[in-house]
């Protein structure tokens, strides 16, 4: 219990530091989802806090902030171990989390040629580098299965 605390204690000093500029995204984003939806419920994961969010609209990790989109999902614990590694992620890269993880992983998801290009080739969507890292990450460090899709 007391190494748990811990390391969550640290969890939050080096994502409030070292991973501070994502950590100011995330929290302006979590408030935008509670002012937008007040009743959302609000956990923690592994120290992250998640804010659900409708159904449909994808998940995301972002500083120490997961934004669920799986809610009622049969994967959504899965799911949301693959977003946790994306928060370590942010501990281990800091400022340059950004440029490595987040703005690919957008580029991935959205991008319609690639959207495309995945469905077309049966390209799974954690195949990319920062995907493939964080689903890896999430599993090793919870000790729990991630999503591979």
């Amino acid at each position: 219990m007391k190494k748990n605390v811990f390391t969550c204690i640290l969890y939050t000093v080096i994502q409030w530091t070292w991973g501070i500029v994502q950590n100011i995204l995330g929290a302006l984003l979590f408030l935008f989802y509670l002012l937008k939806e007040p009743k959302s419920k609000i956990r923690y994961y592994h120290g992250a806090i998640v804010i659900n969010r409708k159904p449909g609209l994808g998940s995301m990790g972002l500083g120490m902030f997961i934004f669920n989109g799986h809610v009622g999902n049969p994967d959504e614990e899965k799911v949301l171990v693959h977003e946790w590694g994306h928060t370590v992620q942010s501990v281990i890269l800091g400022p340059l989390f950004l440029f490595v993880i987040g703005i690919p992983s957008v580029l991935w998801a959205f991008i319609p040629a690639f959207v495309k290009m995945r469905k077309e080739k049966g390209i799974k969507y954690t195949d990319l580098y920062c995907e493939k890292w964080a689903s890896g990450m999430g599993e090793k460090l919870s000790k729990q299965p991630a999503v591979w899709i």
